[in-house]
């Protein structure tokens, strides 16, 4: 399977990303490059410094099969950095799935990828007033839409936006047995076993480390 892009910026939210990005790394072996505008550190929202492994620039779309784009709280470096949204902007010719959190549907707004497109988000209602170019008649007060090939959800929805992401990729057909959340567990809930062959394989993996 072809490689996963996740882009991230300034104030990016970690959170609304790793129940996602974890799963397709150990769970299904998939290659995620972390691309970034500029190959200057960037802080995430709760202060972590971050370095891209490679520029937009430096990137071929084609050898992804989907975007991930993660929210932040303050909107406004991602949403001036015009070589972030004319990357975006040249998406809208790509077949690829684009998955966007949180507030980061409103990057995909400003690169005109909403424009007949059904979306949700954190999105304070009064940006729709703010910026023109924030299609209100097609924003849906859901937890998670999909429209064509385009993923949006709200920030704390991030198990189901990692479930949608996981399906629309075909993946999987079920991904219960990657996000077990439950308002109560059974006791065989909680206790896990390796088969002899796994457990060896993780004892020579800690050797190997030593």
């Amino acid at each position: 399977m072809k490689k996963v892009l996740c882009v991230i910026y300034p104030n990016f939210s970690l959170y609304e990303i790793t129940t996602l990005t974890s799963t397709l790394a150990l769970s299904f072996d998939i290659t995620i490059d972390y691309v970034a505008p500029e190959h200057s550190m960037v802080v995430s929202e709760d202060g972590l410094p971050c370095r891209a492994t490679k520029t937009l620039d430096q990137i071929r779309i084609e050898d992804y099969s989907c975007v991930i784009l993660p929210g932040m709280v303050n909107i406004g470096p991602a949403l001036q950095d015009e070589k972030l949204i004319s990357f975006l902007r040249s998406l809208n010719e790509q077949d690829i799935l684009i998955a966007a959190i949180s507030s980061a549907p409103i990057l995909l707004a400003k690169a005109g990828l909403l424009n007949d497109t059904k979306f949700t988000g954190g999105i304070w209602q009064n940006f729709f007033d703010y910026f023109e170019f924030l299609p209100r008649e097609n924003f849906q007060p859901k937890v998670l839409v999909q429209d064509k090939q385009i993923i949006t959800a709200i920030g704390f929805a991030h198990q189901e936006f990692a479930r949608k992401v996981i399906f629309g990729l075909g993946l999987a057909e079920n991904t219960d047995n990657y996000f077990k959340e439950q308002n109560e567990y059974a006791k065989e809930d909680l206790i896990f076993t390796l088969s002899d062959e796994e457990f060896n394989q993780v004892k020579q993996s800690i050797e190997n480390s030593l």
